[in-house]
C-alpha cells in the first residue's frame, strides 16, 4: 500500500497551525521586522510565554527579566525563536493516547536537537538552528503512530517489548517506519524539502549517494545522546565517533567534546519549557 493511500484514508490528520507558516515565512525573510514577528507570536498565548519562559531561563538571562515578546525576541534571536515556535507548534498539534509519555517523547527529542546544535558548530554544511529543526521533527512519524494508527501501535510496542525492533514493528504492522511516515508528514505540510530528506533519511544516511547534512547531524547527535545517557564521558564519545559521517560533514572530532558539554548546561530547563512540565 502507497503512501498515499495510508494518508487518504487517515482520520484527524494533524495539521500544521497557519500561525506556523506565518512565522516561518516572516523567519526566512532577511528584511523580517521585530515588531512584526512579536505581534504574529503575541497572537498564540502557548508559544507566547514559552518565548518568554525561555528568554528569562538560566541560559539565557542576563539579570534583567525580559517583560514582552519584543524584548524576548531580541534577546533569544531569530533563529533560536523560530526553533521554539516549531517545536511548541508541533507540540499543540497531536493528540496522543494517555498510554503514551508525550512530555517524555519532546524531553528526549530537545536532548537530541540541542546536541544537534553543538554538533553542527564545528561543521560547515549545516547551520547550527537548522540542525536543531531537522532533529526537532526528525522523529515526528512517532507522534503520528500514535495518533492514527493507536491499534497497531499497541501491537507494536507489544512486539517491541517481546525483543523485535521498534522500526521492524512499525514497517511490520504499518507498512512504513517513522522516519518514512514523518517525511510524508512534513512534505503535505508544505515545509522545506531539506527538513523532509532530513526526516527520511536519518536512520541511515549513509545509504544515500548524497546524504542530507542534516540527517547526518541527527544520526551523530542520537549516537551522542546515547552515549551520555549511559554514562560515557564527551572525551570517550567523540574518539568513537563513525569517521564515515564526520568525515561528510567536514567534523572534527577532537573539537566536540566541549561542545557536547556545553550542550548539556541548561537543557533540563529548556526541555521543561518546550513541553509545558
Amino acid at each position: 500500500m502507497s503512501l498515499d493511500v495510508i494518508f487518504s484514508k487517515l482520520k484527524h490528520l494533524p495539521t500544521m497551525p497557519a500561525l506556523l507558516h506565518e512565522l516561518m515565512q516572516e523567519f526566512a525573510n532577511e528584511n523580517a521586522k521585530i515588531q512584526d514577528i512579536a505581534k504574529k507570536i503575541s497572537m498564540d498565548q502557548s508559544i507566547s510565554a514559552r518565548v518568554l519562559k525561555m528568554a528569562n531561563s538560566v541560559v539565557y538571562s542576563r539579570g534583567v527579566e525580559v517583560t514582552s515578546i519584543d524584548q524576548a525576541v531580541i534577546r533569544i534571536g531569530f533563529k533560536q525563536v523560530s526553533s521554539l515556535v516549531v517545536a511548541t507548534a508541533l507540540n499543540n498539534s497531536f493528540k496522543t493516547p494517555k498510554s503514551f509519555d508525550k512530555n517524555q517523547f519532546w524531553i528526549n527529542t530537545f536532548q537530541i536537537a540541542t546536541l544537534a546544535k553543538g554538533i553542527a558548530k564545528e561543521s560547515k554544511k549545516i547551520d547550527p538552528e537548522t540542525a536543531f529543526t531537522c532533529a526537532l521533527i526528525h522523529n515526528i512519524g512517532e507522534l503520528l503512530v500514535q495518533q492514527c494508527f493507536p491499534t497497531e501501535a499497541e501491537l507494536i510496542n507489544a512486539a517491541v517489548a517481546n525483543g523485535s525492533s521498534r522500526i521492524d514493528a512499525q514497517r511490520e504492522m504499518i507498512g512504513y517506519d517513522y522516519s518514512q511516515l514523518g517525511a510524508e508528514l512534513v512534505r503535505r505540510w508544505k515545509l522545506p524539502e531539506f527538513f523532509v530528506h532530513s526526516t527520511e533519511q536519518h536512520l541511515n544516511p549513509m545509504d544515500y549517494d548524497e546524504p542530507n547534512p542534516g540527517a547526518l547531524i541527527i544520526r551523530l547527535a542520537i549516537f551522542v545522546d546515547f552515549a551520555v545517557n549511559a554514562g560515557v564521558p564527551a572525551d570517550v564519545i567523540v574518539k568513537r565517533f563513525p569517521s564515515s559521517i564526520t568525515s561528510k560533514l567536514e567534523i572534527d572530532p577532537s573539537k566536540l567534546a566541549e561542545q557536547i558539554n556545553k550542550a548539556s548546561e541548561g537543557i533540563n530547563e529548556l526541555a521543561e519549557i518546550l513541553t509545558g512540565v
